[in-house]
Protein backbone atom coordinates (compact mmCIF):
# COMPACT_ATOMS: atom_id res chain seq x y z
CA UNK A 1 0.00 0.00 0.00
CA UNK A 2 2.55 2.51 1.10
CA UNK A 3 4.69 1.72 -2.09
CA UNK A 4 1.81 2.06 -4.09
CA UNK A 5 1.11 6.05 -2.19
CA UNK A 6 4.33 7.01 -3.25
CA UNK A 7 3.89 6.15 -7.15
CA UNK A 8 0.85 8.33 -6.86
CA UNK A 9 3.00 11.00 -4.79
CA UNK A 10 5.80 10.58 -8.00
CA UNK A 11 3.34 10.87 -10.89
CA UNK A 12 1.22 13.75 -8.63
CA UNK A 13 4.90 15.87 -8.74
CA UNK A 14 6.15 14.75 -12.35
CA UNK A 15 2.63 16.65 -13.65
CA UNK A 16 3.30 19.72 -12.04
CA UNK A 17 7.15 20.23 -12.41
CA UNK A 18 7.67 17.69 -14.89
CA UNK A 19 10.56 14.71 -15.35
CA UNK A 20 13.25 15.59 -13.68
CA UNK A 21 15.44 12.85 -15.18
CA UNK A 22 14.91 14.74 -18.36
CA UNK A 23 17.51 17.10 -19.77
CA UNK A 24 17.42 19.08 -23.41
CA UNK A 25 21.19 19.93 -24.49
CA UNK A 26 21.32 22.05 -26.77
CA UNK A 27 24.38 22.54 -28.71
CA UNK A 28 24.86 25.58 -30.07
CA UNK A 29 28.26 26.05 -30.72
CA UNK A 30 30.82 22.88 -31.06
CA UNK A 31 31.98 23.64 -27.29
CA UNK A 32 29.23 25.51 -26.18
CA UNK A 33 25.38 23.90 -24.69
CA UNK A 34 22.48 25.26 -22.97
CA UNK A 35 20.77 23.08 -20.99
CA UNK A 36 16.89 23.13 -20.46
CA UNK A 37 14.59 21.09 -18.30
CA UNK A 38 10.96 19.61 -19.26
CA UNK A 39 9.13 22.40 -17.79
CA UNK A 40 11.34 25.17 -19.62
CA UNK A 41 12.15 23.82 -22.67
CA UNK A 42 9.93 25.94 -24.46
CA UNK A 43 12.05 29.06 -23.26
CA UNK A 44 14.57 27.62 -26.25
CA UNK A 45 12.83 29.44 -28.65
CA UNK A 46 14.30 32.90 -27.22
CA UNK A 47 18.19 31.45 -27.39
CA UNK A 48 19.89 33.79 -30.00
CA UNK A 49 21.31 30.80 -31.30
CA UNK A 50 17.97 29.51 -32.23
CA UNK A 51 16.91 29.45 -35.58
CA UNK A 52 12.95 29.37 -35.53
CA UNK A 53 12.91 28.63 -39.12
CA UNK A 54 15.59 26.18 -39.10
CA UNK A 55 15.28 22.43 -38.95
CA UNK A 56 15.72 20.93 -35.28
CA UNK A 57 16.69 17.31 -34.55
CA UNK A 58 16.57 15.82 -31.01
CA UNK A 59 19.03 12.84 -30.47
CA UNK A 60 18.06 10.07 -27.67
CA UNK A 61 20.82 7.33 -26.80
CA UNK A 62 19.99 4.21 -26.05
CA UNK A 63 19.56 1.75 -22.42
CA UNK A 64 22.86 1.99 -20.73
CA UNK A 65 24.93 4.69 -22.37
CA UNK A 66 25.73 8.37 -21.86
CA UNK A 67 26.64 11.31 -24.48
CA UNK A 68 30.29 10.12 -23.32
CA UNK A 69 29.59 6.74 -25.09
CA UNK A 70 32.13 6.87 -28.06
CA UNK A 71 29.49 5.92 -30.60
CA UNK A 72 27.17 8.46 -29.05
CA UNK A 73 29.42 10.60 -29.00
CA UNK A 74 30.38 10.53 -32.40
CA UNK A 75 27.10 11.29 -33.19
CA UNK A 76 26.74 14.43 -31.17
CA UNK A 77 30.10 16.02 -32.42
CA UNK A 78 29.26 15.22 -35.66
CA UNK A 79 25.98 17.58 -35.84
CA UNK A 80 27.59 20.16 -33.07
CA UNK A 81 30.17 21.14 -35.95
CA UNK A 82 27.37 21.58 -38.30
CA UNK A 83 25.27 25.08 -37.48
CA UNK A 84 23.17 24.76 -40.57
CA UNK A 85 20.19 23.22 -38.17
CA UNK A 86 19.21 23.43 -33.76
CA UNK A 87 20.29 20.32 -32.68
CA UNK A 88 19.93 18.95 -29.17
CA UNK A 89 20.86 15.68 -27.35
CA UNK A 90 18.06 14.32 -24.47
CA UNK A 91 20.88 13.59 -21.41
CA UNK A 92 20.58 12.18 -18.04
CA UNK A 93 22.47 12.60 -14.98
CA UNK A 94 22.34 8.62 -14.38
CA UNK A 95 22.84 6.06 -17.28
CA UNK A 96 20.47 3.74 -15.47
CA UNK A 97 17.43 6.06 -16.09
CA UNK A 98 16.42 4.71 -19.35
CA UNK A 99 14.96 1.36 -19.04
CA UNK A 100 11.80 -0.64 -20.62
CA UNK A 101 10.30 -0.14 -17.53
CA UNK A 102 10.36 3.21 -17.59
CA UNK A 103 10.22 4.19 -21.16
CA UNK A 104 6.44 5.35 -21.20
CA UNK A 105 7.30 7.89 -18.11
CA UNK A 106 10.17 9.20 -20.35
CA UNK A 107 8.24 9.51 -23.53
CA UNK A 108 5.01 11.25 -22.14
CA UNK A 109 7.82 13.75 -20.56
CA UNK A 110 9.37 14.59 -24.06
CA UNK A 111 5.98 14.73 -25.70
CA UNK A 112 4.68 17.51 -23.11
CA UNK A 113 8.01 19.41 -23.80
CA UNK A 114 7.29 19.10 -27.49
CA UNK A 115 3.81 20.18 -27.61
CA UNK A 116 4.76 23.09 -25.30
CA UNK A 117 7.40 23.78 -27.77
CA UNK A 118 5.10 23.70 -31.13
CA UNK A 119 2.28 25.29 -29.03
CA UNK A 120 4.79 28.55 -28.18
CA UNK A 121 5.14 28.97 -32.26
CA UNK A 122 7.54 26.28 -33.11
CA UNK A 123 6.54 24.37 -36.41
CA UNK A 124 6.69 20.70 -35.87
CA UNK A 125 6.95 20.14 -39.16
CA UNK A 126 10.90 21.48 -38.93
CA UNK A 127 11.37 18.52 -36.04
CA UNK A 128 13.82 15.22 -36.63
CA UNK A 129 13.86 13.18 -33.98
CA UNK A 130 16.82 10.60 -33.94
CA UNK A 131 16.27 7.93 -31.97
CA UNK A 132 19.12 4.72 -31.19
CA UNK A 133 18.12 1.50 -29.92
CA UNK A 134 15.70 1.98 -26.99
CA UNK A 135 15.95 6.01 -27.69
CA UNK A 136 14.53 5.29 -31.30
CA UNK A 137 11.24 3.38 -29.39
CA UNK A 138 10.80 5.86 -26.62
CA UNK A 139 10.57 9.44 -28.94
CA UNK A 140 8.63 7.47 -31.28
CA UNK A 141 5.91 6.62 -28.40
CA UNK A 142 6.50 10.46 -28.03
CA UNK A 143 6.00 11.60 -32.03
CA UNK A 144 2.52 9.28 -31.75
CA UNK A 145 1.54 11.23 -28.42
CA UNK A 146 2.33 14.74 -29.75
CA UNK A 147 -0.46 13.57 -32.32
CA UNK A 148 -3.04 12.20 -29.57
CA UNK A 149 -2.43 14.66 -27.20
CA UNK A 150 -2.39 17.80 -29.53
CA UNK A 151 -5.89 16.13 -31.74
CA UNK A 152 -3.14 16.47 -34.61
CA UNK A 153 -2.48 20.11 -34.75
CA UNK A 154 1.22 18.66 -34.27
CA UNK A 155 2.78 16.76 -36.61
CA UNK A 156 6.55 15.52 -36.20
CA UNK A 157 8.12 16.00 -39.83
CA UNK A 158 10.83 13.34 -39.72
CA UNK A 159 11.44 10.49 -37.29
CA UNK A 160 14.56 8.03 -37.50
CA UNK A 161 14.73 5.00 -35.85
CA UNK A 162 18.82 3.85 -35.12
CA UNK A 163 18.09 -0.36 -35.01
CA UNK A 164 15.66 0.38 -32.98
CA UNK A 165 15.44 -1.63 -29.68
CA UNK A 166 13.59 -5.24 -29.85
CA UNK A 167 10.57 -4.75 -27.00
CA UNK A 168 9.28 -8.41 -27.54
CA UNK A 169 5.67 -9.15 -27.36
CA UNK A 170 4.39 -7.55 -24.03
CA UNK A 171 6.48 -4.58 -24.52
CA UNK A 172 5.50 -4.26 -27.95
CA UNK A 173 2.15 -3.51 -26.69
CA UNK A 174 2.55 -1.69 -23.32
CA UNK A 175 4.93 0.77 -25.17
CA UNK A 176 4.09 0.46 -28.63
CA UNK A 177 6.94 -0.19 -31.79
CA UNK A 178 8.06 2.51 -34.21
CA UNK A 179 5.92 2.57 -37.36
CA UNK A 180 5.02 4.73 -40.57
CA UNK A 181 2.22 6.17 -38.80
CA UNK A 182 3.91 7.54 -36.04
CA UNK A 183 5.45 11.16 -37.88
CA UNK A 184 5.12 12.93 -41.68
CA UNK A 185 8.05 10.72 -43.16
CA UNK A 186 9.70 7.65 -41.19
CA UNK A 187 13.06 6.01 -41.91
CA UNK A 188 14.59 2.91 -40.03
CA UNK A 189 18.27 1.65 -39.72
CA UNK A 190 18.90 -1.75 -39.04
CA UNK A 191 22.45 -3.21 -38.54
CA UNK A 192 21.20 -6.18 -36.03
CA UNK A 193 18.44 -8.42 -35.99
CA UNK A 194 19.39 -11.29 -33.65
CA UNK A 195 19.50 -9.89 -30.26
CA UNK A 196 19.08 -6.03 -29.97
CA UNK A 197 17.57 -4.98 -32.89
CA UNK A 198 14.03 -4.89 -33.83
CA UNK A 199 13.45 -6.12 -37.73
CA UNK A 200 9.44 -5.57 -37.10
CA UNK A 201 10.26 -1.74 -36.63
CA UNK A 202 9.99 -0.50 -39.87
CA UNK A 203 8.85 3.15 -41.14
CA UNK A 204 7.76 4.43 -44.45
CA UNK A 205 11.67 3.55 -45.75
CA UNK A 206 13.58 0.75 -44.47
CA UNK A 207 17.81 0.44 -44.90
CA UNK A 208 19.42 -2.76 -44.41
CA UNK A 209 23.20 -2.47 -43.84
CA UNK A 210 24.63 -5.28 -44.76
CA UNK A 211 21.58 -7.20 -44.38
CA UNK A 212 20.57 -5.88 -41.14
CA UNK A 213 21.36 -8.37 -39.05
CA UNK A 214 24.88 -8.77 -37.70
CA UNK A 215 27.76 -6.77 -39.22
CA UNK A 216 30.83 -8.53 -40.75
CA UNK A 217 33.35 -6.48 -39.30
CA UNK A 218 31.85 -7.76 -35.64
CA UNK A 219 33.60 -10.93 -35.36
CA UNK A 220 33.90 -11.04 -31.57
CA UNK A 221 33.59 -14.51 -30.16
CA UNK A 222 30.41 -13.77 -27.87
CA UNK A 223 27.80 -13.97 -29.70
CA UNK A 224 26.01 -10.68 -27.35
CA UNK A 225 29.62 -8.54 -27.97
CA UNK A 226 29.02 -9.40 -31.35
CA UNK A 227 25.26 -8.29 -31.10
CA UNK A 228 26.29 -5.19 -29.12
CA UNK A 229 29.20 -4.21 -32.11
CA UNK A 230 26.79 -4.73 -34.66
CA UNK A 231 24.03 -2.69 -32.67
CA UNK A 232 26.01 0.13 -32.04
CA UNK A 233 27.24 0.11 -36.02
CA UNK A 234 24.09 2.29 -36.96
CA UNK A 235 25.11 5.37 -34.89
CA UNK A 236 28.87 5.13 -36.61
CA UNK A 237 26.74 4.80 -40.06
CA UNK A 238 25.02 7.56 -39.28
CA UNK A 239 27.54 9.93 -37.73
CA UNK A 240 29.47 9.43 -40.99
CA UNK A 241 26.23 10.36 -42.90
CA UNK A 242 26.03 13.53 -41.00
CA UNK A 243 29.94 15.09 -41.47
CA UNK A 244 29.77 14.96 -45.11
CA UNK A 245 28.28 17.41 -47.32
CA UNK A 246 27.00 14.93 -50.04
CA UNK A 247 24.92 11.74 -50.20
CA UNK A 248 26.27 8.63 -48.79
CA UNK A 249 25.61 5.19 -48.37
CA UNK A 250 23.96 3.86 -51.89
CA UNK A 251 21.75 1.63 -51.49
CA UNK A 252 18.90 -0.79 -53.48
CA UNK A 253 15.48 -1.30 -53.42
CA UNK A 254 15.52 -5.10 -52.40
CA UNK A 255 13.51 -7.69 -50.62
CA UNK A 256 16.65 -9.36 -49.00
CA UNK A 257 20.21 -9.86 -48.70
CA UNK A 258 20.02 -13.15 -50.66
CA UNK A 259 18.73 -10.69 -53.74
CA UNK A 260 21.03 -7.97 -52.82
CA UNK A 261 24.20 -10.37 -52.74
CA UNK A 262 23.27 -12.13 -55.87
CA UNK A 263 22.84 -9.01 -57.54
CA UNK A 264 19.17 -9.52 -58.52
CA UNK A 265 18.34 -6.12 -57.15
CA UNK A 266 21.26 -3.90 -59.51
CA UNK A 267 18.54 -2.47 -61.89
CA UNK A 268 16.20 -1.31 -59.00
CA UNK A 269 15.56 2.13 -57.36
CA UNK A 270 18.50 3.23 -55.99
CA UNK A 271 18.08 5.84 -52.71
CA UNK A 272 20.55 6.81 -50.36
CA UNK A 273 20.69 6.53 -46.41
CA UNK A 274 22.05 8.94 -44.16
CA UNK A 275 21.33 12.65 -42.61
CA UNK A 276 21.43 14.59 -46.21
CA UNK A 277 18.44 11.65 -47.13
CA UNK A 278 15.33 14.04 -47.28
CA UNK A 279 13.80 12.47 -49.82
CA UNK A 280 9.59 11.88 -47.78
CA UNK A 281 8.62 10.35 -50.42
CA UNK A 282 10.59 7.34 -50.28
CA UNK A 283 9.14 4.06 -49.42
CA UNK A 284 10.19 0.06 -49.44
CA UNK A 285 13.48 -1.77 -47.88
CA UNK A 286 16.61 -1.05 -49.34
CA UNK A 287 19.57 -3.09 -49.04
CA UNK A 288 23.46 -1.71 -48.71
CA UNK A 289 26.55 -2.76 -48.52
CA UNK A 290 29.84 -0.85 -46.16
CA UNK A 291 33.51 -0.86 -46.81
CA UNK A 292 35.07 -2.80 -43.57
CA UNK A 293 36.66 -0.14 -42.30
CA UNK A 294 35.69 3.57 -41.95
CA UNK A 295 35.08 5.55 -44.21
CA UNK A 296 31.75 3.14 -44.12
CA UNK A 297 30.48 4.27 -47.01
CA UNK A 298 30.63 2.83 -50.68
CA UNK A 299 31.18 4.67 -54.00
CA UNK A 300 28.28 2.03 -55.20
CA UNK A 301 25.21 0.68 -54.65
CA UNK A 302 25.76 -2.80 -56.19
CA UNK A 303 27.49 -5.65 -54.02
Amino acid sequence: MLGKSLLFVFALLVAVNGDGRIIFRFYHEPTYVTDYSVIDFHTILNHPNFGRTRETVIFHHGAGQTVATPQVHDVITAYASRQQFNFIAIVYDDAATISTDTANALAAGVSSSLINLFDNGYSSGLMNLLGFSLGAQILARSSRQVQSQSSRRHIIGRLTGLDPWSLGPINSITIGTLSSADAQWVESIHTEGNLRGDLESRGHVSFFVNGGVTQPMCNQALPTTRADCSHVFALSVWAESVRTISLTFASLRCDTWSDFSSGLCNSNEIAYMGRLNSASTLRGSFMLGTNMQAPWSRSQAQP
